[in-house]
């Protein structure tokens, strides 16, 4: 995005892997061999779709749960976490501390969660603990 918008950076590489890959966000959130382990938690069958639309159509279609937008987001979030951690805090991107962060935000939406959706969206999550 930087690119197109004509913001100039010493190089738009992705910072995670080191290698010629471009930081995009299909890269980054779906590509990536860390994201693609972060994904693979919530749906062991995950495989790297061409775009964001056919990979959050398949994950959708995978996870078969209530509140699906709000766990691909949280996923996301976990993912981009770990990257700003890794450029700002120097921490190296571990599947299990976004694990840990994902497991923290989505208990904070489950309690945010509608009534009528509680119950499934609370057996969804036990199998996650």
């Amino acid at each position: 995005m930087l690119l197109k918008r004509q913001f100039f950076l010493p190089n738009y590489t992705c910072v995670l892997c080191n290698q010629s890959h471009m930081e995009t966000r299909d890269h980054l959130f779906f590509h990536f061999q860390f994201s693609c382990s972060c994904w693979r938690y919530i749906c062991p069958d995950f495989t790297p779709r061409d775009n964001v639309h056919e990979n959050l159509c398949s994950i959708k279609q995978e996870l078969n749960a209530p509140s699906h937008m709000e766990i691909s987001t949280l996923v996301t979030w976990s993912i981009w976490k770990a990257r700003n951690d890794f450029i700002f805090n120097g921490i190296t991107p571990s599947f299990y501390r976004c694990r840990r962060t994902f497991k923290e935000d989505l208990n904070l939406v489950f309690h945010r969660a509608k009534r009528k959706k509680y119950k499934r969206l609370h057996a969804w999550i036990e199998r996650f603990r």
